[in-house]
């Protein structure tokens, strides 16, 4: 998990991500938190969201002007429906290895990639 000193509220955080598989934004995620630790703040949620994140605990994506975060942090892709804002996650590992086996940059090794397909869901698709 994250490293350094693990509180109650970031723990809390880390259980609820892992719950879901909705990719929430910070405001969702207070939400939820709230109604196990009242004492949290909308900002405590961001800055820890932003410590798993750039420890790479988690994942931050920005989608359509606004972070949303998910804790399956491994290889996999993000389908965004424009209709409704949804986002699935896709395991086709193939595909980020593909992109991470392709760039030609001087002076530069990646170590991660993201990849957001952008189209309709099926619900959406059948209204």
């Amino acid at each position: 998990m994250a490293e350094g000193r693990t509180t109650v509220q970031m723990q809390k955080i880390m259980d609820y991500l892992e719950g879901t598989h909705a990719h929430p934004n910070a405001e969702t995620i207070y939400g939820a938190v709230k109604k196990e630790v009242p004492s949290i703040t909308l900002a405590t949620v961001y800055r820890n969201l932003n410590k798993l994140a750039g420890q790479g605990t988690i994942l931050k994506l920005e989608v359509n002007g606004e972070f949303r975060f998910d804790a399956e942090s491994g290889l996999h892709q993000h389908c965004v429906c424009r209709n409704c804002g949804d986002i699935f996650d896709v395991f086709q590992e193939e595909i980020s290895e593909y992109a991470m086996g392709k760039i030609k940059a001087k002076n530069f090794k990646p170590s991660s990639v993201t990849v957001i397909f952008y189209g309709t869901c099926r619900k959406c698709g059948k209204k």
